[in-house]
C-alpha cells in the first residue's frame, strides 16, 4: 500500500487568479485546472503528475457481434492503477486538488455498450486520459490559496513545490496583446445545415416508428486557431463564468478548454449526485424579456418532456448502482441563468456502497445520460450511425477521483468544450431530438451553444 498524507505547505490571500497562474507554468509540465470560474466552489490547479493512464479505445478481436465492445475498460485501468493508494488529508483541508485527474472521452462508452464504430478523433487524440498529481494549488470560496502536497518523505518535491508558490504569486497580469480576441476563433460547420437537418428527420422518422424516444445529435465546428491556449481560456473564462471550467494539457500539444455547466457525477463516500441539462434557451436584451424567456422555457412542454425522459434515464442509471430504494429525484427542473443563455437543470440523488468502486459506477452510469438519448443503447447507435465520425472527448466527462474508504469525486459532462491541437480548433454542438424537434429550430440551437466561444 502506497500511503499519501496531504498538507499544506503554503497558504496566501493574495495569489493571482487562477488562469493567470496557469499561464505562469513553464510548457511540458501537464496542467490541470478545476476552475469554478463563476465564484461558487473550489478551484484546483495540480502540474506535473508522476504517472499517467492514457490510450485509446479498440475493438476486441473476440468479441464476433457486429459492434463489439471494446478490448480495454478505461474506467477498471483506472481502478486497478489506484487500488493500492490511501491518501489521507490533514485536518481542515479539502479533500481535492490532488489524486487522479483527468477524462474519459465519449468513446469510452465502447467499454460497456455496444454500438457502431468510427474512425478515431483527429491529431493522435487520446479516448482517454487521466494522470497522478501530487501538488497543487487550491483556492477556496474566500479567496485563499493553499498549496497542497500529497508527501513520501522528499525534501526535494517539498522544496520544488515551494519554489512555483513563490513564483506563480509573484506574476503580474498578462500583457493584453497576448490574449486572443474571442472574434479570431472563426468557426464554420464541418456539415452543411442540409446533412444536419436531414439526420433530425431521420431520427424523428425512427422515432415514430418506436425505436426511441429521444437522442442527442450533435456536429463540429472548427477553424485555424494559432494562438496560446492557455491565453486563450483565460479571456474566456471571464467572459463565459460556469461551475466546472476546465483546462488540460499534455505533453503532446494536445489542449482541452471546457466551460461545462453540467456535473455528470459526484462521489462523496457513500453519496451519489447527478445534475443532468435539458432544455436551452437564448438570453434576452433587458431582464424583463430575460423573465419572459425564463418562463417561457420552464413550462416549454418540449423541453420538459425532454428533460423528463433524461431525469428517467439518471434514475435508472443510478439504480443500477445505488443500494436499494436510494435513488431520490430532488428537482425535476429548474431553469439557471448562463452568459448567452438559459438552461433546465435536474438533480437526482442516491446512496451507493464505495466498496464496488468507481470501475462499475462508471459501468452503470456512462456515457452521461443526456448527451445520448432514450433508450441509452439505441440511441448511441443511432448517433453514431448518423454522426459518421468520433465524438472525442465532447460529452465525456472530466474530473478527479481519489480513491479510499471515503472515495471523493466529481466529474463534468464534457459539453460547450473545444479541443486545440495543430493550430485547429474544434467545437462540437448538439441539441437533444424528439419526435415534435423542429429540424430548423434544432440547427439554431446547436449554433446558439456555440456562442459561447465567440462572444457574439
Amino acid at each position: 500500500m502506497t500511503t499519501f498524507r496531504v498538507t499544506c505547505l503554503a497558504r496566501s490571500k493574495s495569489m493571482p487568479a487562477p488562469a493567470l497562474c496557469l499561464q505562469g507554468l513553464d510548457d511540458g509540465m501537464e496542467p490541470m485546472l478545476l476552475e469554478s470560474s463563476n465564484g461558487t466552489g473550489f478551484t484546483v490547479l495540480a502540474w506535473s503528475p508522476d504517472r499517467h493512464l492514457s490510450g485509446n479505445m479498440h475493438p476486441d478481436s473476440g468479441d464476433d457481434r457486429a459492434w463489439p465492445l471494446s478490448s480495454t475498460d478505461p474506467a477498471q485501468m483506472l481502478e486497478d492503477a489506484s487500488a493500492d493508494e490511501s491518501w489521507g488529508f490533514d485536518a481542515g483541508l479539502p479533500h481535492l486538488g490532488v489524486g487522479w485527474i483527468g477524462w474519459f472521452g465519449f468513446e469510452c462508452g465502447h467499454a460497456y455498450e455496444n454500438f457502431p464504430w468510427n474512425p478515431p478523433y483527429p491529431d493522435g487524440w487520446p479516448d482517454y486520459h487521466f494522470a497522478r498529481y501530487r501538488q497543487a494549488l487550491v483556492w477556496l470560496p474566500d479567496g485563499e490559496c493553499l498549496l497542497l502536497q500529497a508527501q513520501k518523505h522528499d525534501k526535494e518535491d517539498r522544496a520544488r513545490a515551494l519554489r512555483w508558490f513563490e513564483k506563480l504569486k509573484s506574476l503580474q497580469v498578462a500583457p493584453a496583446d497576448e490574449v486572443p480576441d474571442l472574434m479570431e476563433a472563426k468557426l464554420e460547420a464541418e456539415i452543411s445545415e442540409h446533412r444536419f437537418r436531414a439526420d433530425v428527420a431521420k431520427l424523428r422518422d425512427w422515432i415514430g416508428e418506436g425505436e426511441l424516444f429521444q437522442a442527442n445529435l450533435s456536429h463540429f465546428l472548427s477553424g485555424a486557431f494559432p494562438h496560446n491556449p492557455r491565453a486563450f481560456y483565460a479571456k474566456l473564462r471571464n467572459t463565459q463564468p460556469t461551475a466546472m471550467s476546465a483546462y488540460w494539457e499534455d505533453a503532446r500539444g494536445h489542449a482541452l478548454l471546457s466551460h461545462s455547466p453540467e456535473r455528470f457525477l459526484q462521489v462523496r463516500g457513500a453519496s451519489l449526485l447527478t445534475e443532468p441539462i435539458k432544455g436551452t434557451a437564448q438570453r434576452g436584451n433587458t431582464p424583463a424579456e430575460d423573465a419572459v424567456i425564463a418562463q417561457n422555457l420552464n413550462v416549454d412542454q418540449k423541453e420538459v418532456a425532454e428533460l423528463t425522459m433524461i431525469v428517467d434515464m439518471a434514475r435508472n442509471d443510478l439504480g443500477r448502482i445505488a443500494d436499494v430504494g436510494a435513488v431520490e429525484v430532488t428537482s425535476a427542473g429548474e431553469v439557471e441563468t448562463y452568459s448567452t443563455l438559459f438552461h433546465r437543470i435536474a438533480t437526482v440523488r442516491a446512496k451507493w456502497n464505495p466498496e464496488k468502486g468507481i470501475a462499475a459506477l462508471l459501468r452503470a452510469t456512462f456515457p452521461p445520460a443526456s448527451v445520448t438519448g432514450a433508450p441509452k443503447v439505441r440511441a448511441l447507435q443511432a448517433i453514431a450511425e448518423l454522426e459518421g465520425r468520433p465524438r472525442g472527448p465532447y460529452c465525456g466527462c472530466l474530473g478527479y477521483w481519489i480513491p479510499g474508504p471515503e472515495p471523493h469525486a466529481d466529474f463534468s459532462v464534457l459539453i460547450r468544450t473545444a479541443t486545440l491541437s495543430r493550430d485547429r480548433l474544434r467545437l462540437a454542438v448538439g441539441a437533444g431530438i424528439v419526435w415534435d424537434s423542429d429540424p430548423e429550430r434544432e440547427w439554431h440551437e446547436t449554433l446558439l451553444k456555440g456562442r459561447y466561444l465567440t462572444g457574439v
